[in-house]
């Protein structure tokens, strides 16, 4: 048995410093395409806002294409391709694989669990548009936005061509080569009930899908102690700042004796603060939620329960002169499973 690879494995724009360089050059250019829209001439949404839901069985879905012939979905199966990863990075076994217009704005939103591939989701889009038109529904100005993946990720939706080459997109798509003439043909048939002469009834919907959650299994083991070395304690400064003066540019770093994070994720707070001493007081200027800074947990002995925390903080242009701090709020766990919080914070360093 055989299946088409090619030699197209990348990795982020920024694999040659860090992941976390990729993630800022990739934000950067999302905020800079976002921020451009935000000032570029903009139509106001006007009209009612309406919305329809049914339940949807992907793996036995019958329905007629266009030139009258009978297909179906199948059930849900993963071609050999989906392993061998995509152009973004190799898979799991590491095998090679292959303007807005002036006319006011009347958006239709879809609502899709599958990340759809370009082409994917400009035939839905241009199918359901003429669906709206042809209702009555939206007039000639309509505008159809395609948001997914919604819910459960559903993995990927390719078109019949981009589905027989058998790539990672195409070996990713769950439900065989007609998936998205499915959802082309579920949702025009939900567009009538988006009409103010709504048809009377509900439309078909199948079985919601079954409750699972009980039934979920995990392979992340449990955080079973945490230690501090003799002689040390939670939040002690293993290595410290420097004495001499930081500039913009530059990055500033402690490491601490650490605690396993997954004690507490503060997801309603943070794992570190770099703060200013102002008029005296401390003030916090940076947390964890900024990209400036870095949080690095490694177990150093797992039998004793040691670890460390190394806390990074890039100075960004235009930061103020003065005098800083690094901290780090952690949570440890004990013997008898008992969960206290600590902290611990840097020397205190001058930014110039």
């Amino acid at each position: 048995m055989s299946f088409l690879t090619f030699d197209n494995r990348h990795s982020g724009p920024g694999f040659r410093i860090s992941d976390f360089e990729s993630n800022r050059i990739i934000g950067d250019k999302q905020f800079q395409g976002a921020q451009a829209v935000m000032n570029g001439a903009r139509s106001p949404v006007t009209g009612k806002v309406r919305s329809v839901h049914v339940y949807m069985n992907m793996s036995s879905y019958k329905f007629k294409l266009t030139n009258g012939t009978e297909v179906s979905t199948c059930p849900a199966a993963m071609g050999y391709a989906f392993a061998g990863g995509t152009t973004d990075g190799p898979g799991a076994l590491d095998f090679i694989q292959g303007a807005n217009a002036s006319m006011p704005q009347n958006p239709f939103w879809e609502i899709v669990k599958g990340e759809l591939t370009t082409m994917a989701g400009r035939r839905i889009r241009e199918a359901i548009r003429a669906k709206l038109i042809s209702s009555g529904v939206l007039g000639s100005d309509a505008y159809v936005v395609v948001a997914g993946p919604a819910n459960v990720y559903g993995h990927y939706v390719t078109t019949r061509e981009e589905y027989s080459i058998q790539r990672y997109e195409g070996a990713s798509t769950l439900f065989g080569q007609h998936s998205l003439d499915a959802y082309i043909d579920k949702y025009s048939s939900l567009v009538p009930f988006l009409s103010d002469s709504t048809p009377s009834g509900k439309p078909t919907s199948d079985a919601p899908p079954p409750e699972q959650t009980s039934k979920a299994i995990s392979l992340q083991t449990g955080v079973v102690l945490d230690a501090a070395p003799i002689g040390k304690k939670f939040g002690g400064v293993l290595v410290d700042v420097k004495t001499t003066a930081y500039r913009a540019g530059e990055v500033v770093s402690a490491q601490f004796v650490g605690a396993n994070p997954r004690n507490n994720l503060r997801l309603d707070g943070t794992f570190l603060t770099v703060d200013q001493l102002v008029d005296g007081q401390w003030k916090t200027v940076r947390s964890d939620s900024h990209p400036s800074t870095t949080y690095q947990w490694l177990r150093t002995n797992t039998v004793l329960g040691y670890s460390t925390v190394t806390i990074s903080w890039t100075i960004e242009s235009g930061t103020p002169a003065g005098i800083y701090r690094i901290k780090y709020f952690g949570d440890s766990k004990s013997f008898i499973g008992t969960i206290s919080p600590f902290s611990g914070f840097s020397s205190n360093f001058t930014v110039a």
